[in-house]
């Protein structure tokens, strides 16, 4: 369906009648190529919908149609070209368009190298004055070949993920050194599992905190618990389970149960213990998850590292004398790999308040507003953001609750009712807030869902990779509305899938027309 195609389809179809010599003569080519059209037109338009698809109008949405599938299916989920093919097929758009695996194939390749072009672009604009201050989070993730992933948390842009042949020092201090001067990054701190490299150059290289993920620490106090006391409550449940249907056959038989009770009340007593235990080590997990933040969950104080560090050691105790109450075995020493990681944690809770001091010293800002801003305006921000972040419903009440106390004592303070409609200030509050990273799950969540599409059984290859990066940063958009790079550059950007369209050109014509029309314009 090209332009002279879609001409002659407007001419036949107007309430003035041509001839094949009149149409010649208006579009300027011979009457023979008229007459192929025409045939052609004539041969497609099979179906109640075909008339749409010659139509000028119609043309256009198909266009944006076969992008979008192959935008999203093609690209970003990974469906491969012969099940789009099929689909295409299913739509009985094969008449009028090629549908098949090669063309979808090339399509994609076409669309992959336009939004390669695209970041290129879009990264050019990115240059500004001020530096960038992040919060930042580093991991690798293992596929063919390994994907070092280096990305700003709090707003979840992605910098790189690239294939690597190493993650040492030196291969992560090179990726990362023409990133951070190209933006004029200004570290913060780095959060990350306890990989030496990432340690060193976060120190040694960013000059910033690097920050233990409390995740991966807290995830050593899961494997010690966790898994043990489920299969033992499972396992012990079949054995209670067993001992009772043994217990009613002894009674029917008039047997002696004695024994029977007795190994039934012990099993009883090792459930009730377990599950006792269970319902501890969850305890333990959800206060931990409570303790680390910079304010207290119940008072709504400031807090500092080393009262936070102080709650992370009581809570090291509990874990060890939970630990001896079970009879669980520590081989692996998963507590003390948890203890040698809590004071990192804790650094944390003064890196941020410092940061936050950092962004409110100028000439602007008095003492009076400046301890409004983080004393009453911040802690109600900072609560409703866990409240909006996190799933784990406990935790989600006690965060509400905290947020209800701090929105109240916001209300309530005389300052209140001449800051609160500034428009700077809510913003800042929301940005500080969002800067308090404690884990790189933003990160882990990106790597398992490369894993997704790379054990579909297809790979990622590198200009894929380059592809669902820029998808990533400039495409997806949270709750809010807003793309990782608008959230990071504070700015808005081209919409990729818009740019792509209008490069893509018409559509490849069908296979089975190619004889008999002339698609070129």
């Amino acid at each position: 369906m090209g332009v002279r195609s879609r001409k002659i389809f407007s001419i036949i179809n107007a309430p003035l009648k041509c001839s094949i010599r009149q149409i010649s003569k208006l579009i300027d080519i011979s009457k023979s190529s008229v007459h192929r059209h025409v045939k052609a037109i004539h041969k497609r338009n099979r179906y109640a919908e075909s008339y749409f698809w010659e139509t000028q109008e119609g043309y256009h949405w198909l266009r944006i149609l076969v992008c979008a599938v192959i935008f999203i299916f093609g690209i970003k989920c990974g469906v491969g070209a012969e099940t789009i093919s099929m689909f295409f097929g299913m739509l009985r758009l094969d008449m009028h368009i090629g549908v098949s695996a090669t063309t979808i194939k090339k399509l994609r390749h076409n669309m992959m190298d336009f939004l390669i072009e695209y970041g290129k672009e879009q990264e050019n604009n990115h240059l500004c004055e001020k530096s960038l201050k992040i919060a930042a989070g580093f991991d690798e993730t293992f596929f063919k070949k390994m994907i070092l992933v280096f990305m700003d948390l709090p707003s979840g842009y992605i910098f790189f993920e690239e294939e690597s042949q190493d993650r040492t020092y030196d291969t992560w201090k090179e990726m990362i050194q023409h990133i951070a001067e190209k933006f004029r990054i200004d570290f913060k701190y780095t959060v990350s599992d306890r990989a030496p490299a990432l340690i060193k150059l976060a120190v040694k290289s960013l000059e910033c905190l690097s920050i233990p993920d409390l995740f991966h620490a807290s995830n050593e106090i899961v494997k010690l618990f966790g898994l043990r006391l489920n299969r033992k409550k499972a396992d012990l449940k079949n054995k209670l389970t067993i001992a009772m249907a043994e217990l009613a056959l002894l009674k029917e038989l008039s047997k002696d149960i004695s024994q029977k009770e007795n190994i039934i009340c012990r099993l009883e007593n090792e459930y009730s213990l377990t599950e006792s235990g269970i319902s501890t080590y969850q305890r333990i997990l959800h206060e931990l998850s409570k303790i680390v933040h910079p304010f207290d969950i119940n008072s709504l104080d400031k807090q500092t590292s080393a009262t936070v560090l102080n709650l992370l050691i009581n809570t090291v105790e509990q874990i060890k004398v939970l630990q001896k109450e079970l009879g669980i075995n520590d081989d692996k020493k998963r507590i003390t790999k948890f203890n040698n990681q809590i004071e990192g944690i804790a650094s944390l809770i003064d890196a941020w308040w410092l940061w936050c001091e950092e962004s409110v010293n100028n000439d602007k800002i008095d003492n009076e507003l400046k301890n409004w801003l983080l004393m009453y305006l911040l802690p109600s921000v900072y609560w409703q953001y866990q409240v909006n972040r996190t799933k784990n419903p406990d935790l989600k009440e006690s965060y509400r609750k905290a947020f209800e106390d701090a929105q109240l004592k916001l209300e309530q303070h005389p300052l209140t009712p001449l800051f609160i409609t500034q428009k700077e200030w809510l913003p800042w509050a929301q940005w500080m807030a969002s800067n308090f990273q404690r884990t790189t799950s933003a990160v882990e969540g990106r790597n398992g869902c490369l894993s997704q599409m790379y054990h579909n059984g297809r790979g990622i290859s590198v200009n894929r990779l380059k592809s669902l990066t820029i998808i990533h940063n400039y495409y997806l958009k949270r709750l809010d509305g807003t793309t990782a790079a608008e959230r990071l550059f504070k700015r808005k950007f081209v919409d990729p899938f818009d740019w792509i369209v209008n490069k893509m050109g018409d559509l490849p014509p069908p296979r089975n027309l190619n004889k008999l029309v002339e698609v070129t314009s």
